[in-house]
This record gives structure tokens, sequence and C-alpha cells, in this order.
């Protein structure tokens, strides 16, 4: 209940009013996760204040019309600044910007990741959890 709280939280913060989209856990997103027509893979390992490549690959179909796609992280229950990021677009289906995760004080390493699509046909949000090596 309390991760359904923070989420909550979280939306609210982040301005969004729209369903919550299903929270898809991605314990290797290095070698890459699936959810919802999307691949979100990172270059390695994410690690706190060292800078990955960040690319998310939509299958053919579900790339269409998608004209500007940024993403934001938290963590559950803490606030962790402005860091989002705007992902350039490397073909119909390919989007890619070097992120750097900020430093959280308590030491933690349970991330939250917003992915915010606009298309021509209004916006779509999926959100996916990982940790940090």
């Amino acid at each position: 209940m309390r991760r359904l709280q923070g989420l909550a939280v979280f939306l609210l913060l982040t301005g969004c009013t729209a369903p919550a989209p299903d929270l898809v856990e991605c314990p290797e997103i290095g070698s890459g996760c699936r959810l919802d027509g999307l691949t979100v893979a990172t270059d390695r390992m994410p690690e706190i204040m060292k800078p990955f490549e960040l690319t998310l690959q939509w299958d053919g179909k579900e790339a269409d019309g998608i004209r500007e796609v940024h993403v934001s992280f938290a963590m559950e229950g803490m606030e962790m600044g402005l860091n989002r990021y705007r992902l350039e677009k490397r073909s119909d289906t390919l989007w890619q910007a070097e992120v750097t995760l900020p430093v959280c004080v308590r030491g933690r390493s349970d991330w939250l990741m917003q992915i915010d699509a606009k298309t021509r046909f209004g916006s779509r949000r999926h959100m996916l959890t990982f940790h940090t090596g």
C-alpha cells in the first residue's frame, strides 16, 4: 500500500492527471526490459552521478506519430529535484539520450523512471522501476 501511495504522490508532483500506467519492474536494465511495445535499455548498469546512454526502442506500430520523448527519475517518497531529459530521435523507432542520475542522500538505489511520449494522437506515459549498481 505504501508503494502505491508513493507512486500517487510522484504522479501528482509530475502533473499526471490521467490514470496511472502500469509500473513494470526492470531487474536488468542494462540488458533491456520490455513494456507495452517498448524496449528500454542502457549501455551499462546505471550508477549515481555517472553518465550513461539510455535507449528507447518502440515496436514499429507503437512508434507511429511519436514527436517528442522525455524521461525523468524519482524515488518513492523522495523528491529528487529536476532531472527531466529530452531524448533525441535516431530513427522512426529509436530515441536516445545521455542521462545522469542524481545523488540520493540516503544512499538508496531504487529508482522510478517515467517515460512521456508526445504523439500526434496525444500523450503516452510508461513507468518502470530499476536499481543502480
